[in-house]
C-alpha cells in the first residue's frame, strides 16, 4: 500500500509539473515573440516617421539596421503587423515611394525555451523525488499505527484475549478502527470468558447424575442378589431424564447462540398461554389474569414462545407456596407478560443473576427442588430473540414473592394480521 501510494503521488505530481512546465514554456516563447513583433513594428513605424520628416533613407538605415527599404513599393500606402511577414509600411518622399519592412527575430525567443527547457528537466525531476519521498515518508507516519495494531492483533490468541491493540492520539479513522477492535475483543473476551464458564458448569452438571447413576448401578452390580432392582431402575430412569432435559436445555441454547432465524407468525398471546396452561398445568395453582379486550398479535414463534412460558410458570411454580399469578397487559405497542408467586422472591442483588445459566440461588440449590439451572436463561435468550425483554423486578406487595416480567412488542399498522380466539377452527397449531 505505501508503494503504491508513493507511486501514485510521484505520478500526480510528474503529470502536474509536466502540465505546468508546458505551460510555462508555451507562455515565455509567446510574450518573447509577441514581443519581438511589437518591436520590428515599432521600428516600422519609426521608420517610416523619419522618411516622411525627409531624414534620408541611408541615415534611416543605419539607425535602424533591421529594417528593410525597397524603393518599388505597390501602389498606395499600407501597415500591416503579420507573424509571417513582420511589419510593412509605404511610404512617400520627394524621391519617390519607399517601402519600410522589419521582421521580428525569434532567434531569443527560440533560445529562451531551450534554455529553459534544459533547466526545468532537472528541476523537475528532483521536485518529483522529493515528491516521493515526502509522500513515502507521510505514508510511512501514517501507517506506523496500523502496524503496531497489526503486530498487537497478531500476538493476541485465545489465551491472551486480555491484551488490547494501541489506539493513537490522532482522533481520525486509524484511531476509530483501533477502538473498533478493542471493542470486539472485549465481546470476543466475554464470549470465550462465558463459553468457559458454561462449558465448566455443563460438566459439572452433567457429572453428577452420571456419577450417581454409575455408582447406583455398580453397587446393584455388586450385589446383584441383595438389589432391588426395580427401585434401582426406577432412580436410573430418573438420572437419565435429568440427563435428557440438560442436553436439550444445552441443545436448545447452542440453537439461540447461533441466531438462528425463528419461524415467526402473528400471535395471540393469550390463547397460547391458556393453552399451555390447559395442556401442561391442569390442577396446578395458577391463575390468568387478562384484558377483556381483543388480543393484540405479537410477531413470534409458537413453539419458542410456548417454551418461554412453560420456563416461566415451572419456575414459579417450583418456588411459590401457594399460588401462581400470570397478567397479561396491552399497551399502545407492547404486550406485557407478568409471572409472580407467594414464595420466597429474589433478593435484589441477585434479579439479574438468575437469568445466568446454570445459576440457582442459595435457598433453590437442592436437586429435590428440581430445575437445571437453564430455564430462565433460555427464556431470556428467547424473549431477546422476538426483540423483547425479560427482567425481574421487585414484588407489588410487601408479601414478597417473585415477579417476572416479559414485555413484546406488538405489531403494528398494515402488519396486523387478525388473530383467531380461542375455540375457532385451526387457533392453535
Amino acid at each position: 500500500m505505501r508503494v503504491r501510494a508513493t507511486a501514485a503521488v510521484a505520478l500526480v505530481a510528474s503529470l502536474a509539473l509536466a502540465a505546468c512546465s508546458v505551460v510555462l514554456l508555451y507562455a515565455v516563447h509567446t510574450n518573447l515573440v509577441a514581443s519581438a513583433q511589437n518591436t520590428a513594428r515599432d521600428h516600422v513605424d519609426k521608420a517610416a516617421h523619419q522618411l516622411g520628416s525627409g531624414t534620408p533613407p541611408a541615415d534611416v538605415q543605419a539607425a535602424l539596421p533591421d529594417i528593410i527599404l525597397d524603393t518599388a513599393p505597390p501602389a498606395g500606402s499600407s501597415s500591416t503587423a503579420s507573424a509571417d511577414q513582420g511589419a510593412s509600411a509605404s511610404v512617400g518622399t520627394p524621391t519617390g515611394t519607399i517601402l519600410v519592412q522589419a521582421f521580428p527575430n525569434r532567434a531569443p525567443a527560440h533560445t529562451a525555451v531551450i534554455t529553459l527547457t534544459w533547466a526545468l528537466v532537472p528541476c523537475t525531476a528532483l521536485l518529483v523525488l522529493l515528491v516521493a519521498y515526502l509522500a513515502w515518508y507521510a505514508m510511512g507516519r501514517a501507517l506506523r499505527p496500523v502496524e503496531n495494531i497489526r503486530a498487537e492483533f497478531a500476538d493476541i490468541t485465545a489465551h491472551s484475549l486480555q491484551r488490547r491493540v494501541p489506539v493513537p492520539d490522532s482522533d481520525d479513522e486509524v484511531a476509530s478502527l483501533a477502538e473498533t477492535m478493542n471493542g470486539t475483543l472485549d465481546q470476543l473476551q466475554r464470549a470465550v470468558g462465558r463459553l468457559r464458564t458454561f462449558t465448566s458448569d455443563a460438566s459439572h452438571e452433567l457429572r453428577g447424575p452420571l456419577t450417581t447413576l454409575k455408582a447406583r448401578l455398580e453397587l446393584a452390580l455388586a450385589r446383584p442378589d441383595r438389589a432391588e432392582w426395580t427401585a434401582v431402575g426406577n432412580e436410573a430412569l430418573r438420572d437419565t431424564t435429568r440427563l435428557e432435559d440438560i442436553v436439550t436445555d444445552l441443545l436448545l441454547l447452542a440453537r439461540l447462540d447461533a441466531r438462528q432465524p425463528l419461524k415467526l407468525q402473528p400471535l395471540c398471546v393469550t390463547d397460547l398461554l391458556r393453552r399451555t396452561l390447559a395442556e401442561r398445568y391442569p390442577g396446578q395453582p395458577v391463575v390468568l389474569v387478562a384484558d377483556s379486550e381483543p388480543d393484540e398479535a405479537v410477531l413470534g414463534s409458537r413453539t419458542a414462545l410456548a417454551r418461554l412460558f412453560t420456563n416461566l410458570l415451572d419456575n414459579a411454580l417450583r418456588h411459590a407456596h401457594s399460588t401462581v399469578t400470570v397478567e397479561v397487559r396491552h399497551t399502545e405497542h407492547e404486550v406485557v407478560v407478568e409471572v409472580s408467586d407467594d414464595g420466597r422472591g429474589i433478593p435484589e442483588p441477585d434479579r439479574e443473576k438468575v437469568f445466568d445459566r446454570f445459576t440457582r440461588l442459595d435457598n433453590a440449590r437442592t436437586r429435590s427442588e428440581g430445575g437445571t439451572g437453564l430455564g430462565l436463561a433460555i427464556a431470556r435468550d428467547i424473549a431477546t430473540a422476538h426483540g423483547g425483554t425479560l427482567t425481574a423486578e421487585s414484588p407489588r406487595t410487601t408479601d414478597g414473592g417473585a415477579r417476572l416480567l416479559l414485555i413484546i412488542a406488538r405489531e403494528e399498522g398494515d402488519r396486523v394480521h387478525p388473530v383467531p380466539r380461542t375455540g375457532d377452527p385451526g387457533t392453535l397449531r
